[in-house]
C-alpha cells in the first residue's frame, strides 16, 4: 500500500478514536488516490497525543513525497525562542489586547510554530479560545494541516473552540498563492527547503511563481527564498517573522536581491546561525542553518549576528551570545553581493575593513586578476583525457621537462587540486582510482609527477600565445575549517582541470611573471587565508566568492620581494627552469636559482610572506596576535600540527610581526 494513504487512514483511524468518527470523516474525507488502494483495516497508530503524532507523521511518508512537500519536523526548541522574539513585540501591553492578532504560518506542516505562538499568546493573558483563532496557516498536505489544527484544539484543554473553527484558519492550501497579503501581524514558519527541479510540473510551478515575486536573484527557484518574500509580503506594515532558514540566504549570490529586501524594506534585528551536528533535522550534521527575526518596514541599522551554534539551548536563553554589526559596514564588506562575513568578534571585522582599505578587488570589475574554473571540465572533456598509466602502458614516458613522449607524440600532465598545496607544485601524487573513488598519496620524490591524467601537447600549445607563461592557480573545492582554505600555487603554463581556478593578471604589466608570482604569494598567506575564512561558508571557492576578497596594493619593492619569495618556493622542479629564465628576463631575479626544497627553509619563507603580506594590508602586532591566537572553527589550528604550538606557522608569524599576547576582545 501507498505510504502516503497507509498514513492518512491511521490518522483518521486515530481522529476516530481520540475524537469521533464524523470529525473525522468531515476533517479527512477519502481521496481519491486511497480509492484505489485495498481496502484493509488501518494499522494503530501509538501517539500520546495529537501534538506527538503531528511530530511522527514526516516518519510515516516516503521520503520522495517528504522532499516534494518539504515534509520535516521543526523542534520545538528552535519554535518557540524565535516565535518568542518575533511576537514579544505584539504583545506589549501599551498595543492594546493581543487576542486580535492575526499569525500565521503559510507552511505549517505539523503546526510546530502555531503551538509555539499559542502557547505564548496564553502566557501573556489571553484565554485560549480566542488565542486559538488568531492562528491560520496551510499546508500543501492536507494531512498535516489537520493534525496542526487538532493539535492546537487538544493544547487548548477545557477553554478549546470547536476544531472546525480551528480547522478554517489552519487548512490545506499553498502558502505560496492561497493566503491575502498584507492581512497578517506575524509570520512563523520554517519553510520546505527544496529546489524547484527542472521537470515538467516544477516547470510550471516556476512559470506560476516567478512573476509574483521579485525578489528571487536569477537561474533556480529555491522554495525557502519564496517563502521569505513570501513572508514580506503577507505581513502588515510593521509586522513581524521569524523564520527558519539555510546558510544560503546569507552567502548565496543569487540570494542577493532577498539580503537587500530584508536589509533595505526590514528593520533585520536577528540572524542566528546552526550547524547541524545535533541533528537538530533529520539531514546531513554539516548543514547550516538560521533563525531570522525582524519587523516588516523601516530600514536595518544593526543586526544582531551569531554563527555556527550547535544547541538550541543557546537561542533560548534571555540574552543570547551574539555581536551586533552595522549593516552599512556588513554591506560594504560585500558591495557586489551583500554576502555575510562570518564574524563574531568585533575586532574581526574592524581588521576585515581595513584590510579592504588598503587593498583592490582580487577579481571581478576593478580586480586584478581575471579567474576561471580550470582549462577542462572533468565531466564535459573527459573524451580530451587520457589515463596516465594507459599512456604509459602504451609505452609514453616523461622525460625531464615534464613531458610523456612517444613516436613524436606528446602529452603534458592535467593538474588537479590534490597536485598541489601551498606554494608547492607537487604535493600530491595518483595513486589509484577515478572520479569520485580518486585517491592520493605524497609523491614518492620530489621529482615524482604522477597526475591521473595527460592531454595532447600540441592541441594545448596551439593557443599558447593567447596565455601568459604562467598562471595562479587556487583549489577551488575548500572550506573555512580546513587547515588552509586558500590554497594556491605559481605554475608554468599548464593545463588544469576544474579543481583548480586559474587567476591570470588583468592590468597591462612589462613584468606578468612578477605579478603573478607576488599574487601568488598574497593568497598563499595566513594574513589573505583569515580574511577568506571569514568569507566562505560553503566548501566551493568560486569567481563569486573571491569577487568580494581583496588583496593588499603592493609598492614596487614588496611586489618584487614576494615574487622572488614565491618563486623560490614554487619553482622547484626540473622543468620549472623556464620560469627563472624569465623572471631573469623581466629583470626582477638575477641571481641563481635557488629554490626552496627542505622544510626548514620553506617554513622561514612562508613566515617572511605573512610577514610582508600582514604589513601590506596595515597589520601591526596586536592584529596579528589576534588572528594568530584564534582557536575557534575558522582558526589555524589544524596547520602543522605535528609541530610543537610554538614552532607552527601562526607562532612564527606572531614572532614576525613583534606580536605579544594582547587581549583578545569578545563578542557582546
Amino acid at each position: 500500500m501507498d505510504r502516503w494513504v497507509a498514513a492518512r487512514r491511521g490518522v483518521r483511524d486515530f481522529v476516530a478514536r481520540r475524537l469521533s468518527p464524523k470529525l473525522a470523516r468531515e476533517l479527512l474525507p477519502i481521496t481519491e488516490p486511497e480509492r484505489h488502494e485495498p481496502e484493509e483495516r488501518p494499522a494503530a497508530i501509538d501517539a500520546a497525543d495529537f501534538a506527538a503524532l503531528a511530530t511522527g507523521y514526516p516518519e510515516l511518508l516516503a521520503t520522495d513525497r517528504r522532499k516534494r512537500y518539504g515534509t520535516w519536523f521543526t523542534p520545538t526548541a528552535l519554535a518557540v525562542p524565535t516565535a518568542e522574539r518575533a511576537l514579544a513585540p505584539l504583545l506589549d501591553p501599551c498595543r492594546g489586547a493581543g487576542d486580535e492578532l492575526r499569525i500565521c504560518d503559510p507552511a505549517a506542516g505539523g503546526g510546530t510554530f502555531l503551538l509555539a505562538a499559542l502557547q505564548i499568546l496564553r502566557a501573556a493573558g489571553i484565554p485560549a479560545r480566542r488565542a486559538a483563532l488568531c492562528l491560520h496557516g496551510v499546508d500543501l498536505d492536507d494531512t498535516a494541516a489537520v493534525l496542526a489544527a487538532l493539535a492546537i484544539h487538544e493544547a487548548c484543554g477545557a477553554d478549546a473552540p470547536d476544531p472546525l473553527a480551528i480547522a478554517a484558519n489552519v487548512h490545506a492550501g499553498d502558502g505560496l498563492l492561497d493566503l491575502p497579503s498584507g492581512s497578517f501581524d506575524a509570520v512563523l514558519t520554517n519553510p520546505p527547503w527544496e529546489t524547484l527541479q527542472a521537470t515538467a510540473g516544477a516547470r510550471e510551478r516556476v512559470a506560476e511563481l516567478r512573476p509574483r515575486f521579485r525578489h528571487q536573484g536569477g537561474g533556480k527557484l529555491y522554495t525557502y527564498r519564496l517563502f521569505v518574500e513570501r513572508a514580506h509580503q503577507l505581513l502588515r506594515d510593521g509586522g513581524r517573522f521569524g523564520l527558519v532558514v539555510p546558510a544560503s540566504l546569507w552567502f548565496d549570490r543569487d540570494a542577493a536581491p532577498l539580503r537587500r529586501l530584508l536589509l533595505q524594506h526590514c528593520r533585520w534585528e536577528w540572524l542566528f546561525g546552526f550547524e547541524n551536528r545535533r541533528r537538530l533535522f533529520a539531514i546531513d550534521s554539516r548543514y547550516r542553518f538560521a533563525v531570522i527575526v525582524g519587523r516588516k518596514g523601516g530600514r536595518s541599522a544593526t543586526l544582531r549576528v551569531a554563527f555556527g551554534r550547535t544547541d538550541p539551548a543557546d537561542w533560548a536563553v534571555a540574552a543570547p551570545r551574539h555581536l551586533r554589526c552595522s549593516a552599512r559596514l556588513l554591506t560594504a564588506l560585500s558591495p557586489r553581493h551583500a554576502t555575510f562575513v562570518e564574524c563574531e568578534d568585533r575586532r574581526d571585522l574592524a581588521i576585515l575593513a581595513r584590510m579592504q582599505r588598503r587593498g583592490r578587488p582580487l577579481t571581478g570589475e576593478g580586480g586584478a586578476f581575471a579567474w576561471r574554473q580550470g582549462d577542462f571540465n572533468m565531466t564535459s572533456d573527459r573524451a580530451s583525457f587520457v589515463l596516465r598509466s594507459d599512456a604509459e602502458a602504451e609505452g609514453f614516458r616523461r622525460d625531464g621537462d615534464g613531458v610523456w613522449r612517444r613516436d613524436g607524440r606528446e602529452l603534458l600532465p592535467l593538474y588537479q587540486g590534490a597536485m598541489v598545496f601551498d606554494l608547492h607544485p607537487n604535493t600530491g601524487a595518483h595513486r589509484d582510482g577515478t572520479g569520485h573513488k580518486t585517491t592520493w598519496q605524497p609523491p614518492a620524490r620530489p621529482d615524482e609527477l604522477r597526475p591521473l591524467y595527460l592531454v595532447d601537447a600540441t592541441e594545448w600549445r596551439r593557443t599558447a600565445a593567447d596565455r601568459p607563461s604562467a598562471r595562479i592557480v587556487l583549489r577551488a573545492l575548500s572550506n573555512a575549517t580546513n587547515a588552509r582554505t586558500a590554497v594556491a600555487c605559481l605554475l608554468p603554463d599548464v593545463p588544469c582541470g576544474n579543481s583548480l581556478g586559474v587567476l591570470t593578471p588583468c592590468d597591462p604589466t612589462a613584468r606578468p611573471l612578477r605579478a603573478m608570482a607576488a599574487g601568488a604569494a598574497v593568497l598563499a598567506s595566513l594574513p589573505f587565508d583569515w580574511a577568506l575564512r571569514r568569507r566562505l561558508t560553503g566548501t566551493n571557492l568560486n569567481g563569486f566568492v573571491l569577487a568580494d576578497c581583496h588583496i593588499p596594493r603592493l609598492d614596487p619593492t614588496t611586489e618584487t620581494a614576494l615574487a622572488r619569495l614565491a618563486l623560490r618556493l614554487a619553482a622547484v622542479l626540473p622543468w620549472h627552469v623556464p620560469l627563472w629564465s624569465e623572471a631573469r628576463r623581466e629583470g626582477w631575479h638575477a641571481a641563481a636559482p635557488a629554490p626552496a626544497v627542505d622544510r626548514a627553509a620553506r617554513g622561514a619563507l612562508l613566515t617572511e610572506i605573512d610577514h610582508r603580506v600582514g604589513l601590506a594590508f596595515g597589520l601591526g602586532p596586536h592584529d596579528v596576535e589576534h588572528i594568530a591566537a584564534d582557536r575557534g572553527p575558522r582558526g589555524f589550528t589544524r596547520l602543522e600540527p605535528e609541530l610543537d604550538p610554538a614552532e607552527r606557522r601562526p607562532a612564527r608569524w606572531r614572532q614576525a610581526a613583534g606580536a605579544t599576547a594582547a587581549p583578545r576582545n569578545t563578542c557582546s
